[in-house]
């Protein structure tokens, strides 16, 4: 009968530093937390979401304000004129994006395709790469582009240099202005010769 008594005894010290121990662990995340928020306050966002990139805000910018304003959308894939992929993204989710060749012959197959689908303005939007400036804060993203097929076709769309930067809330375009030169010149991009016209569905208005 008097066996047990020990084995208590043992119980209860190991169960006191435990205790000790997780107060002791509290008083430290609880310091953590405050230092990761002081840090949080002054650090701000990080403007680093995947859906509101600065090429992405830049070219929907860009194509809402097209004019005419176009429902379908070209890319020059597998060339530097390539819209990057989160700016890809916002064409696919805006109408039916199709990829874009300079073989005229690959064109010519492109403006068959968009003219059997309907008469809608298909803008071929061309990036011409971006500037960093304020730590990253602020991005300036020149695009342009020019219209293939239908009544528009071989018309040009503005070169503009879009602004976007990052403020309290995330990246916003504070301001966008044209770039000297107005219109831009048509694409024309190496690759693929057999002009792919891949068109993506999704979001599409036609």
């Amino acid at each position: 009968m008097t066996r047990p008594r020990p084995l208590l005894a043992a119980s209860l010290t190991w169960v006191v530093p435990a205790a000790l121990l997780v107060a002791a662990c509290g008083g430290d995340a609880a310091s953590d937390d405050n230092v990761s928020g002081n840090k949080q306050a002054t650090i701000g966002p990080t403007c680093t979401s995947v859906d509101t990139t600065p090429v992405g805000l830049a070219v929907l910018d860009y194509i809402t304000t097209a004019n005419p304003h176009p429902q379908r959308y070209l890319s020059a894939a597998g060339t530097d004129s390539a819209v990057p992929d989160d700016g890809f993204k916002v064409l696919q989710n805006k109408g039916p994006t199709y990829f874009y060749s300079s073989d005229p012959k690959a064109q010519e197959q492109i403006k068959e395709k968009l003219a059997s689908v309907g008469p809608y303005a298909s803008l071929l939007v061309v990036y011409k790469g971006r500037a960093d400036a304020d730590n990253g804060n602020t991005v300036t993203v020149t695009l342009a582009g020019h219209y293939v097929g239908g009544e528009h076709d071989g018309k040009a769309a503005p070169v503009r240099q879009i602004i976007v930067r990052c403020d309290s809330t995330g990246w916003r375009l504070p301001s966008a202005k044209t770039a000297p030169g107005t219109p831009a010149a048509p694409a024309a991009p190496a690759g693929d010769s057999a002009g792919a016209t891949t068109g993506a569905t999704t979001g599409a208005t036609t």
